[in-house]
């Protein structure tokens, strides 16, 4: 196993907590609410940090296993229509969130030493390793927290 591996597995484990303490202490009230004009919901963002997993992480760590150089294009939020995440239900993909992360981590390490050294060719990346991209769903899933984090907490919207 990639060496420097474990903290990033550590923390990617605990995102489904977080996320999950984030919401519960959210005024559901504002869930749906558009709180920055043209932009996500908490409901959004916390559906799509939910869902990121099983729409494209899980079938990079496949493609790293099984394929000697795997070639990736970029995932984002707005491959899907307009209303993909807000029509999702909250409650039901945070709660499955837990199960898909345990996977997702199972998967990172099945991985062989061969596969944690592979580099596959990405658009958006000069190099991409499976460490690489552990680490950028690290960052994905704390960017989207922190979001949810803000629109929930923050006094900029409150009136």
């Amino acid at each position: 196993m990639y060496e420097n591996i474990e903290p990033i597995l550590n923390a990617l484990n605990e995102t489904p907590r977080i996320l999950n303490e984030l919401i519960s202490e959210i005024n559901s009230g504002l869930y749906k609410k558009e709180i920055v004009s043209g932009k996500w919901t908490i409901h959004e963002h916390a559906t799509h940090v939910a869902m990121s997993d099983l729409q494209g992480f899980q079938k990079r760590l496949v493609d790293f296993k099984e394929k000697e150089k795997p070639a990736f294009t970029s995932l984002s939020g707005s491959n899907f229509h307009s209303n993909y995440y807000l029509n999702l239900n909250l409650e039901k993909t945070v709660e499955d969130f837990f199960k898909v992360r345990q996977q997702t981590i199972d998967f990172a390490l099945s991985l062989t030493d061969k596969d944690w050294n592979k580099e596959a060719i990405h658009s958006e990346y000069e190099k991409y390793t499976p460490n690489i991209m552990l680490r950028h769903l690290l960052m994905h899933d704390h960017n989207h927290l922190y979001k949810i984090e803000d629109m929930g907490f923050g006094i900029g919207h409150v009136k």
